[in-house]
């Protein structure tokens, strides 16, 4: 851990004496920071997610099975809509003549 946070320190030293690379070495030290903090948090309820904090739950509905069947009914009732509103499917040309 020591050494991590060595090379942090050195990647932001020289990011402030190279103006040029400053993005490029400050990112590399947020890397850095990153990996250290997901080596020392304890594991999440699901493998590779954060919880969701209970403040946030409240304002949003938690998803479920109906949620998505919902969803893809809509996109189908969509896209049948503007099936039906196609040019080829009303055939306009020939209702013109």
């Amino acid at each position: 851990m020591n050494t991590q946070l060595k090379k942090i320190k050195d990647l932001l030293e020289k990011s402030f004496n190279d103006p040029r690379k400053k993005d490029m070495l400050i990112g590399q030290a947020i890397g850095l920071i990153d990996s250290m903090i997901l080596e020392t948090s304890s594991p999440s309820p699901v493998e590779g997610t954060l919880p969701i904090p209970d403040v946030v739950w409240k304002h949003t509905e938690k998803p479920s099975k109906d949620a998505l069947i919902d969803a893809v009914q809509r996109h189908k009732d969509v896209h049948n809509k503007l099936m039906e509103d196609s040019i080829s499917q009303k055939n306009t040309q020939f209702k013109k003549l």
